[in-house]
């Protein structure tokens, strides 16, 4: 609990006292490998933070499967456009290992602004990170290439190579696995 009440005080900018009260809304779940958090289609109604585990984010374009991002411990995670906007969602969530998470039905997040003052502003600020991390992947698309994208993967993430399959790490950074396992061969040589 401690870490979600931290990170309620980063991302929200919450006082110590809001971050306690805000957390006592959120309940903590274990969910064993491969569970379905979120599938397409279904209502967006729960917001995760994610304590142990990684969940990958996925969907299916023409029969193959396209991982938008692969989430780590110590942040949130949801299907951000139908959690905001209440679409259906766009993408699944699903556990790649045993997970633990603190989670939040749509219904207790929305009692929020009731207890907590200059809620909808912490809110904004929160959003707008969020859409920074966004904004810096697509750039990292448009301007790198397949070598590039792999080493700035590794700075940041290296770790993930021993937690979770390659082809997902391939399919994140937009390549082939054979493209992902040549590039890592090569890296290793040097």
């Amino acid at each position: 609990m401690a870490d979600l009440i931290q990170e309620l005080q980063d991302s929200l900018c919450l006082s110590k006292k809001d971050s306690l009260l805000a957390s006592t809304y959120f309940k903590r779940v274990v969910y064993p490998k491969g569970t379905y958090l979120q599938e397409i289609g279904s209502p967006c109604n729960k917001l995760y933070f994610l304590v142990q585990g990684n969940i990958r984010i996925f969907n299916l374009v023409k029969a193959k499967e396209i991982t938008q991002w692969i989430s780590i411990p110590g942040y949130f995670v949801t299907n951000l456009s139908a959690w905001l906007f209440d679409y259906p969602n766009t993408w699944n969530l699903q556990a790649l290992n045993e997970i633990v998470v603190y989670e939040i039905t749509k219904t207790d997040y929305a009692s929020l602004p009731q207890v907590i003052s200059n809620w909808y502003q912490k809110e904004r600020f929160f959003i707008g990170h969020c859409f920074l991390q966004m904004e810096s992947r697509i750039n990292q698309f448009l301007s790198l290439n397949s070598e590039e994208r792999y080493l700035a993967f590794c700075k940041e993430h290296l770790f993930l190579f021993n937690e979770v399959p390659h082809q997902y790490i391939a399919s994140l950074l937009g390549m082939t696995s054979e493209t992902l396992s040549r590039l890592r061969n090569t890296r290793a040589k040097q």
